[in-house]
């Protein structure tokens, strides 16, 4: 056989890949896969059943919202007290440019998403760190104060925050729903959709540029000029912010600085994009703002007003759509006699306030339901052009808090029973560099608890309060402050000074009603709500009221604290908490007062000066939190409470009233003892701490008054003895002649001058100028302005 027969065949070797073609690969193979996550994922976002669904009739609906009172009454329908629309071919040239030039000047161009602009935005939102550059097309805006911004609310009041994933997911959502309006809708639709549900900073809570143009310039918008109408383009980024009328009411900031920076910066987009000319540029922005402003202040003359304002608010929160673009059937907790009341109350036709400045915010809330039924908005709220809700407005609440934090936990966490002994003594309790006072200047030494809350005494709460902190943790109290109701701004700033409604404690009238209503509810409290129900008319689609019920003592605990603040209205300390006192049911109250410290010095406001007066009494079956102060603006001009004023004990004769007028709605009885608590010294304490007792006193064993009253009659007979026993060869020491007893119409007298009155047929006459916060003569009735050693206590 030769040679070649036998040599094998060759075989061709196969190429192999280098490392640059599979990273090739491996980078193709990665997008490939990323593309087709990113796709499943978008896909997964825009169909997600819970989110956002385009609606069509949402945006172009005529329909009116129909609120009902809790008897099913209607009471109210959100429609063209709200809005009144205007047609494309209504809106003035210069509206159209001044909102093109601001908002989206590329609008008439792209599809509802305008990618360059997006892109841009999102750059310089990288490099400066902030998300301050917005890319939102006109359509996204339209879509966002339908839906999104509504969806946002939703999330954030079911879960407490929205999360950066969350964010995105409706951002990506409200870019598939713009596509999609611009695909259902012309441009001018949606412009004129847009224009006619925004909100510029009007009163009543008003929508529309029509609203607006009649608001700040009493005019119909086809009568707009050109500063007008870059004004009113430029104020929808904050409504707030630039509205000028602030500046009647608000002293935070310059309102109408801001108004006229934000309308120069909308003109000087209108001349680059070419809208308008230098001369009209320079005509418009050298124009006084204020000089074109016609506002008319209309009186609201309906009651309800406040209430379904909050109705309003509480609706976008459960179901993320505004009622004044998506027409629903709203079933509410309103008692509408009730809030009748509650409006002449405000108006003073039923309380007399002392002067036209003092002001007051209130709420009653059923204790079992958590149903507001009424709420008193303030003096000035059916006036304003801003509207500001004293009802919820956060004050300082002062001793108001001591029953809810520093004592009714005592109960279940430190075996504590009503009359638990606590030293009345000074000591630099919260580290503050000086030693916690009573509201007298006085220590009592050793008390009990009635007397702690009766008299209203801060170092019993203070050490109370240590205790229990010391006992559980901080977390706990943040906790319990959140399920009492506080805002997050307040709950997550707890530390021990809260339990005197010190620190960083605030509370509005409508949280406190509600956190006292849990004392009536078993240690229970249901969150406040407006609303019992909301459908949807476009779908029939049924949204329940928030009643969740948050559990915070315990059955016995809320009886012992009511118990206690049953002698406080009953107990007779001439602190106003009497006033409360009625023959025909039982009532439980508190008062709670806030000082200015030094703070209002540049007003001239003394130092120390009360700022905040609370009242909360409650029943069986309801509960009433009363403030009354000054707002803001009158602070800043000086005004005050007077002991006079505080005299007047407005806010617990607002109190009292409620209270009265609300008893032929309910029955009420006195609040039930559980079984679970057991007769101790003359008080109570659960029967589960019976065994072990209750003798330890808080705060070390000093004397209590009436071991010291003791003392004294025993050293003063010792003395008598000593008297009797004498060395006959002693002389004599010269007898004391005893001091004509005062008189107290003198000491009265003495009293008034001192203070700076003028003593007149009996009364203190105080003749009140400057910046004192009172005008015209100020009188001291002699029941009030008693005697040192059993003067009214301010608490």
């Amino acid at each position: 056989m030769s040679q070649d027969t036998n040599q094998k065949p060759q075989t061709k070797k196969r190429r192999k890949l280098d490392i640059w073609n599979k990273l090739a690969i491996g980078v193709l193979s990665i997008f490939l896969v990323g593309c087709i996550s990113v796709f499943f994922i978008l896909v997964n976002i825009i169909n997600d059943p819970d989110g956002m669904q385009f609606v069509e009739g949402d945006l172009t609906t005529l329909s009116n919202s129909r609120i009902y009172d809790r008897n099913g009454n209607l009471i109210s329908e959100l429609g063209q007290e709200i809005r009144e629309d205007v047609t494309y071919d209504q809106i003035p040239q210069n509206v159209i440019d001044a909102f093109l030039s601001i908002e989206d000047s590329r609008y008439f161009d792209h599809n509802g998403f305008d990618l360059p602009r997006f892109l841009a935005s999102a750059l310089t939102n990288l490099r400066s760190g902030s998300f301050a550059q917005g890319g939102s097309t006109l359509t996204m805006q339209l879509i966002d104060n339908t839906f999104t911004s509504q969806q946002e609310k939703k999330i954030e009041n079911e879960q407490g925050s929205i999360s950066a994933f969350t964010k995105i997911k409706l951002k990506i959502q409200e870019i598939y729903l713009s596509l999609i309006a611009e695909q259902t809708l012309n441009k001018e639709e949606i412009f004129e959709y847009y224009l006619n549900r925004i909100w510029f900073g009007s009163g009543d809570n008003t929508r529309g540029i029509q609203k607006a143009a009649n608001y700040f310039f009493n005019k119909d918008v086809s009568e707009l000029n050109l500063s007008e109408s870059a004004f009113l383009a430029g104020a929808i980024n904050a409504p707030d912010t630039y509205n000028p009328l602030n500046n009647l009411y608000k002293t935070d900031q310059d309102y109408l600085a801001n108004a006229t920076s934000r309308r120069n910066t909308t003109l000087s987009l209108m001349l680059q994009h070419g809208y308008i000319t230098e001369t009209e540029y320079n005509l418009a922005r050298n124009s006084k703002l204020e000089f074109a402003l016609q506002y008319t202040n209309v009186s609201s003359q309906d009651p309800n007003a406040p209430f379904i304002y909050q109705v309003q608010q509480e609706v976008i929160q459960l179901t993320g759509q505004d009622p004044a673009v998506v027409p629903m059937d709203i079933y509410t907790t309103l008692n509408p006699d009730v809030q009748k009341v509650a409006y002449d109350i405000c108006a003073g036709n039923i309380i007399d306030f002392p002067i036209e400045q003092l002001d007051t915010g209130f709420a009653v809330v059923e204790n079992h339901t958590g149903e507001v039924i009424a709420i008193g908005a303030g003096r000035t709220y059916y006036q304003d052009a801003t509207k500001r809700d004293l009802s919820m407005e956060e004050r300082q609440p002062g001793s108001s808090m001591k029953p809810l934090l520093a004592y009714s936990s005592t109960f279940d966490l430190l075996g504590w029973s009503t009359e638990h002994k606590i030293n009345d003594h000074g000591e630099d309790y919260f580290h503050a560099g000086s030693n916690l006072q009573n509201s007298d200047r006085q220590y009592r030494g050793v008390v009990n608890l009635k007397t702690a809350l009766g008299l209203s005494l801060n170092t019993p709460a203070a050490q109370a309060m240590i205790a229990l902190v010391d006992e559980t943790g901080y977390d706990y109290w943040i906790d319990f402050l959140k399920k009492l109701g506080y805002s997050e701004d307040t709950y997550t700033q707890f530390v021990e000074q809260f339990a005197i409604g010190g620190s960083e404690m605030y509370a509005s009238p409508r949280q406190q009603a509600s956190a006292y209503s849990m004392l009536a509810n078993g240690g229970k409290r249901v969150e406040d709500h407006t609303i019992r129900k909301i459908v949807r008319r476009s779908d029939g689609k049924e949204t329940s009221g928030d009643t969740t019920e948050y559990e915070l003592i315990s059955e016995e605990a809320a009886y012992m604290t009511s118990y206690l603040l049953e002698n406080v209205v009953s107990g007779n300390y001439q602190n106003f908490n009497e006033i409360l006192y009625s023959q025909n049911y039982t009532a439980y109250g508190k008062s709670g007062t806030s000082d200015w410290s030094d703070l209002g010095v540049e007003q001239g406001i003394p130092i120390g000066a009360a700022r905040d007066e609370w009242s909360i009494g409650y029943t069986s079956d309801i509960s009433v939190a009363t403030w009354t102060g000054f707002s803001g603006e009158n602070e800043a001009l000086g005004y005050y409470f007077t002991n006079s004023l505080l005299f007047e004990a407005t806010a617990f004769h607002i109190t009292h009233y409620l209270l009265d007028y609300c008893q032929q709605f309910y029955d009420y009885n006195d609040i039930e003892k559980p079984s679970g608590v057991s007769n101790y010294n003359g008080g109570y304490i659960k029967t589960e701490f019976l065994s072990k007792g209750d003798s330890k006193v808080t705060g070390g064993n000093a004397k209590s008054e009436d071991e010291e009253d003791t003392e004294e009659e025993e050293q003063e007979e010792e003395t008598t003895e000593e008297e009797n026993t004498q060395d006959p060869t002693t002389p004599p020491t010269e007898p004391t002649v005893p001091e004509e007893p005062s008189d107290p119409t003198q000491d009265l007298q003495q009293q008034c001058i001192n203070s700076g009155g003028t003593w007149q047929n009996g009364a203190c006459i105080y003749q009140n100028t400057g910046n004192n916060g009172n005008t015209g003569m100020e009188t001291f009735r002699l029941d009030s302005l008693t005697l040192p050693d059993s003067r009214k206590r301010i608490l």
